[in-house]
């Protein structure tokens, strides 16, 4: 619809202009370029009207490409993210674990705060100190330099 009413008013205006050129070899000229115009306009509402007609819809999908080159040899490196290494997983779990074995008045502490029961002061006191001692140990845990029975060792030997 745009592109028809786009080609009319140049064919239009086109007429119109023509009436003011006398020489035929003018005119002849004039008439190659209005057409030459008509069809640059038709190129350029044909370019925009496929490209929004299809620049959401996804290809056809091609052959799968040649491999590339290998990459350089990696380092031999520490095991400490594999689970099966004995490496710690989530550090706060860990020690939180051990703490409910080795202190009993903080597993009840523990056990008060998720049943949502108020804390006194002396709850208070022992949780505040696991969490000071919690952050204590934490770069020695986070750091993978201890596996989890080593660390487990250091805690129960420092608790003691």
């Amino acid at each position: 619809m745009l592109f028809r009413v786009i080609t009319l008013s140049i064919v239009f205006a086109a007429i119109i202009l023509s009436r003011f050129i006398v020489d035929r070899g003018l005119q002849a000229l004039y008439w190659l370029i209005v057409f030459l115009l008509t069809v640059s306009v038709g190129n350029i509402y044909m370019t925009f009207n496929y490209y929004i007609k299809l620049r959401n819809s996804p290809g056809v999908k091609g052959e799968r490409g040649d491999p590339g080159p290998k990459g350089q040899k990696g380092s031999n490196g520490v095991c400490t993210i594999d689970t099966s290494c004995g490496s710690i997983q989530n550090c706060h779990d860990f020690t939180e674990e051990i703490f409910m074995v080795q202190l009993p008045e903080y597993s009840r502490v523990v056990d008060k705060r998720n049943r949502d029961i108020k804390l006194n002061a002396e709850d208070l006191r022992i949780l505040s100190q696991v969490n000071e001692y919690f952050e204590m140990i934490k770069s020695a845990c986070e750091s993978g330099r201890y596996s989890q029975q080593e660390l487990r060792d250091k805690v129960k030997k420092s608790l003691e």
